[in-house]
């Protein structure tokens, strides 16, 4: 009897906790501060198709991560960037900070391609050997600007040069490499691809 008992009683306070749990709303709050990064890819030669576009976006996305970031694509901050670009206005940390506020910014990531080429060359006429080259050429301007303490960062990338065929970085991995460096560089992270 001592037994049937217990168990009644250890049934009723299953049924009891889970009638409560099921009453009781359940908030499953994280009171992270969403702030949001702009990406921001201005190409003016023309090679910068959404794959490459993609692979430069995981580069920021892993130095600013979810919960604390949100990466913003397009919208505001491309549209304003796009336009300073085209009045002439110089990307510096006075422009930048103003983009930044002027698009509700916490974190500007600009990617300014000017050239990125890579073509095939024939060794008879450079060397006194007749195989096949690659030149590659990669142009670029590379900003991070960080609202939280004013922190602006800037690389220029050049690379140019004959290269054996098949043992050579494309331009587009060049400069992916470079951008995930300045990111992590930002944000006092371990420099990833070096």
């Amino acid at each position: 009897m001592k037994k049937i008992r217990w168990l009644l009683q250890i049934c009723f306070l299953v049924v009891f906790a889970s009638l409560f749990t099921a009453l009781v709303p359940q908030t499953a709050r994280a009171d992270f501060a969403e702030r949001p990064v702009g990406f921001v890819v201005i190409d003016q030669d023309g090679g910068v198709d959404g794959a490459v576009y993609k692979e430069w976006r995981q580069m920021v996305k892993l130095a600013y991560r979810f919960p604390y970031y949100q990466i913003i694509d397009g919208g505001e901050p491309q549209m304003l960037v796009s336009q300073a670009v085209r009045d002439g206005v110089k990307l510096d940390a006075a422009s930048l900070a103003a983009l930044a506020e002027k698009s509700k910014m916490d974190v500007l990531v600009v990617a300014r391609i000017y050239e990125m080429d890579e073509s095939l060359v024939s060794g008879w006429g450079f060397r006194f050997d007749h195989d096949t080259y690659v030149r590659v050429v990669a142009d670029a301007e590379l900003f991070v600007y960080k609202k939280d303490g004013n922190k602006l960062l800037k690389k220029r990338v050049r690379e140019s040069g004959l290269r054996d065929m098949g043992n050579y970085d494309k331009p587009a991995e060049t400069i992916k490499w470079q951008l995930s460096k300045l990111v992590n560089t930002m944000e006092n992270k371990p420099i990833i691809g070096s």
